[in-house]
């Protein structure tokens, strides 16, 4: 805990480095993660995702619904420990108790940085269920392309800078190529391997499905229910118009080839498991 103590304080509205401050952190700490297991075995949900798929439009649509205790990349937003945790760096233990005191009053969380966790958070929170929201790799991939500065945010951005985003002389296009693949890939075998452990099924949710208002499954599989189940799309920045990056029928061919290489097989291991998720 001491070692992540910015962290545990950085969840408290009423943080402080006081003494009186740190104690009272410590007297949560303890009741949070070992002794309050009533709010540990509460139901909640987690979204696990790629950016750029959805995450913000859906935490806004369920606010606007009136849901809550929904939060998009909850503060801290444990980026860096996500990625140590993909490469088995961060352990488990240490992530647990994390977990169980900084998401101790989430009812849903769409959150990217939490890719690498799904079992950390199975663990922290016996009952949490999951949704790997996912968005078509190419559309996704355009989106990516259109941020204002693409080169400055791959050197910014943590995953972006690790094999997680494929070798280091990859261009940009083929960055965000593995990084969908790869980051879409760990949430798939890490809900495969909950599912085989538990029994339990997780929510495939598939990015045209939540902007269109078929969220049927959603609702089953939350428990909740959606009067409202539109809004006006989230990313409306100037300076990140859809059009900046051509669309996929502009590609080069080796765009195309590289996209469908890379991302195919999985999407369509994906889209099967969104009709799956559909028709249960």
């Amino acid at each position: 805990m001491i070692k992540d103590f910015h962290l545990y304080n950085i969840a408290d509205a009423d943080s402080a480095t006081s003494p009186r401050g740190v104690l009272r952190t410590a007297r949560r700490a303890f009741k949070r993660c070992l002794l309050d297991r009533q709010t540990i075995e509460q139901p909640r949900f987690f979204c696990q995702n790629v950016g750029a798929c959805g995450s913000t439009y859906l935490i806004q649509l369920l606010r606007e619904n009136g849901i809550e205790r929904v939060f998009h990349e909850k503060a801290p937003d444990l980026e860096r420990l996500g990625v140590e945790r993909f490469f088995n760096q961060a352990s488990s233990q240490r992530l647990i108790r994390l977990l169980r005191y900084t998401r101790h009053n989430v009812f849903l969380e769409a959150n990217n940085r939490l890719f690498a966790m799904t079992r950390e958070l199975k663990l922290a929170f016996p009952a949490a269920r999951f949704i790997h929201l996912y968005r078509d790799p190419a559309e996704a991939v355009r989106s990516a392309m259109s941020k204002p500065n693409v080169v400055p945010y791959l050197k910014s951005n943590l995953r972006l800078r690790t094999s997680i985003s494929g070798p280091i002389s990859a261009t940009p296009f083929e960055k965000f190529c593995h990084n969908w693949k790869t980051t879409n890939q760990r949430i798939f075998d890490d809900l495969e391997s909950v599912r085989r452990r538990t029994g339990e099924k997780c929510l495939t949710l598939k990015f045209d499905d939540l902007i269109g208002g078929r969220l049927d499954s959603l609702e089953h599989f939350c428990g909740i229910k959606l009067s409202m189940r539109a809004r006006p799309p989230v990313n409306q920045r100037v300076d990140r118009p859809e059009g900046k990056f051509p669309p996929p029928d502009q590609w080069t061919l080796n765009q195309k080839s590289m996209l469908r290489q890379i991302c195919y097989p999985l999407l369509s291991r994906l889209d099967a498991k969104a009709l799956s998720s559909k028709a249960s």
